[in-house]
């Protein structure tokens, strides 16, 4: 069985534009080449975004997705910055481009170069329209299938 990983989205105590931000990201693993490809979905985000207005998601880090560097989800600090090598970032695309009237944000395809870095243990964070963090949760290896962790949450 491949490795693959998960984690659960909660709400950031900082956070108050969704406080009843939730969800999960599940990756079907890493390839040889450090390609990590899977999914995101989160819930009670803020509600209409839209990506396509010109103006939702234009922010730094707006309505984004990403693995950051840390080791907890306690603070941004525990949380670090985007996790990458080399120069160029390539979690800077990657996340939601809408949310309907209860902020569901829909299923997001990941499929991210990470390098030879590992995945797990670290910090999964969504970001607000507004670029701040609003949900995190730690990666984990699991042996449970996308449906199942889906299911779960």
């Amino acid at each position: 069985i491949p490795t693959t990983f998960t984690a659960t989205l909660s709400h950031i105590a900082e956070d108050t534009l969704a406080p009843k931000a939730t969800g999960y990201v599940y990756f079907d693993g890493v390839d040889s080449n450090g390609i990590v490809t899977g999914f995101s979905q989160a819930n009670h985000l803020e509600a209409n975004v839209d990506s396509t207005n010109g103006v939702d998601c234009t922010a730094a880090n707006g309505c984004g997705m990403h693995i950051h560097e840390g080791d907890a989800c306690t603070n941004t600090t525990t949380q670090g910055g985007h996790y990458f090598e080399g120069d160029e970032d390539p979690w800077a695309t990657v996340g939601y481009t809408s949310t309907d009237v209860n902020g569901y944000s829909g299923m997001i395809d990941l499929k991210v170069d990470m390098g030879s870095l590992p995945i797990e243990g670290k910090p999964f964070i969504v970001h607000a329209n507004d670029g701040s963090r609003i949900a995190c949760g730690i990666i984990e290896s699991t042996t449970l299938s996308h449906e199942e962790v889906a299911f779960l949450n």
